[in-house]
């Protein structure tokens, strides 16, 4: 498998496969082929060879890896970077910082649904890259998630029709909405209700999020569902 190398010049793309749920293998593929660094949680490398897809290191206290998969890898030469079963990190996490520390300027976390603790500690993992600066998000086919901190800004590139939901997370979220079905002019969604959820894009590509306060998950469901993200004066 070839890849594309960095997104853009001087912020390489990581991809991170965990051990979650994944459909559509050849969606995957090109995935990875786009990426500068290709690593797997634990038993995320089980996908990833069985797409043949080869990952540059595999990160996690392997206990969900098939040790006929792990031999395998290790005589590929894939690189193993082993952390014991009782930490205080899950393999992901691990797989993240590992991500970093190699230079990673952006991270797509693959295979981050399934089972739903897993998953609320996903977004968890994109709130604290969000707050280190660093880009990042969920990606599945037909779901791109991001987590959005105040005071932020992200234009939607999806077509008129695509779900949107907003999700705050620890609070209050103060927000504006432009280009879907339920605008929003620095409206405000309680943490205890589901105000932000199933909204639609009205138009293609007109659509944009700004957070004035706290933080909010996005879930766009598109492959390719956010633009270009800046500040923004609260």
């Amino acid at each position: 498998m070839t890849r594309e190398g960095a997104v853009n010049a001087g912020r390489p793309l990581a991809v991170v496969f965990l051990d979650g749920e994944y459909v559509g293998p050849a969606w995957h593929r090109a995935l990875a082929a786009r990426a500068a660094l290709v690593l797997a949680a634990d038993g995320g490398a089980g996908f990833l060879a069985d797409i043949g897809v080869r990952p540059d290191a595999v990160v996690g206290d392997f206990d969900s890896l098939d040790p006929a998969v792990a031999a395998r890898l290790a005589a590929d030469g894939v690189e193993f970077v082993r952390h014991p079963v009782r930490k205080d990190f899950t393999d992901g996490e691990l797989a993240v910082e590992e991500a970093l520390r190699r230079g990673a300027g952006e991270v797509l976390l693959a295979g981050a649904t399934g089972a739903l603790d897993h998953t609320l500690g996903h977004l968890a993992i994109l709130r604290r890259l969000t707050a280190r600066g660093v880009a990042a998000r969920l990606v599945a086919p037909g779901l791109t998630a991001a987590v959005l901190a105040a005071p932020a800004s992200v234009e939607l590139t999806a077509v008129a029709g695509t779900r949107v939901s907003l999700v705050p997370l620890g609070g209050a979220a103060t927000v504006t909405l432009t280009g879907l079905d339920y605008p929003l002019d620095r409206g405000v969604l309680p943490a205890d209700a589901c105000l932000g959820l199933g909204n639609h894009v009205s138009a293609d590509g007109a659509a944009a999020i700004v957070v004035h306060d706290g933080v909010v998950a996005a879930l766009v469901e598109a492959d390719e569902g956010f633009g270009s993200t800046a500040g923004q004066p609260q």
